[in-house]
């Protein structure tokens, strides 16, 4: 049966994949990015295919994730599934974020990784929650890494490690706040894929991940609501 979808960062890699998957199965698609202007590829996407529509939203932008709240109530009416896609690694292509040794970090470029991939992940979830209460399967995936578990930590990147590990807690809060009525919150790590922020080196394909990504969602519900699995649907340490 077809859903009701939002995705965030949907410009390109694994948010781009997943717009192009979920408007082929017949799904309502809002894709959003920071800048749809730029963002050809989901502009060509949603000029084939009239069930997706694509709209601005920055995770360190509130006004943003209200707009893009206020136009899926209007062009979707109910949410399905919210796909909290977006983040920032630092120093990865499309982004001035920088990070290195100890010694080195700056306080600029930690709020905003944190801005992108925790505070604003939550506020999206925030935004988005009275269309997933509406639907009768809401369910929330929020794009981690297992650089975010800390049973697994044995040296990872300062700003992009922490900023995981505080996604992760704030959506397990989620999962367990009696307010967030019966949608399933779960967090996901895509593990290393070969996007413009894996790097070519990465050992999974794209395709191949979000094929896992996909099976994830549509089996997941109430059981899994607070679990951190990864694309195939094991267990990740937190």
């Amino acid at each position: 049966m077809p859903e009701r979808v939002v995705i965030t960062g949907a410009s390109r890699g694994l948010g781009l994949e997943l717009a192009r998957r979920h408007a082929a199965r017949g799904d309502s698609v809002l894709a959003t990015c920071r800048d749809p202007g730029s963002a050809k590829a989901l502009a060509a996407l949603a000029k084939r295919d009239g069930s997706l529509r694509v709209e601005r939203l920055d995770h360190a932008s509130p006004a943003t994730i209200t707009a893009a709240a206020q136009a899926a109530r209007t062009w979707l009416g109910i949410v399905d599934l919210l796909w909290t896609n977006a983040g920032i690694y630092p120093g990865s292509p499309g982004t001035s974020v920088e990070e290195g040794p100890i010694g080195t970090l700056r306080l600029e470029d930690g709020l905003e990784v944190f801005a992108t991939n925790a505070v604003g992940a939550i506020l999206v979830a925030q935004a988005f929650l009275p269309l997933l209460r509406a639907s009768r399967r809401p369910r929330i995936l929020a794009l981690s890494s297992g650089y975010g578990s800390l049973a697994l930590n044995r040296g990872t990147p300062y700003w992009y490690g922490a900023s995981k590990a505080a996604l992760n807690m704030l959506h397990r809060s989620l999962a367990a706040d009696p307010d967030l009525g019966e949608v399933s919150v779960v967090v996901v790590s895509p593990g290393w894929t070969k996007t413009d922020m894996g790097g070519r080196q990465a050992p999974t394909p794209v395709a191949e991940c979000v094929d896992g990504l996909l099976h994830l969602a549509d089996r997941v519900g109430p059981a899994e609501s607070g679990s951190f699995l990864d694309w195939r649907g094991a267990v990740v340490p937190w």
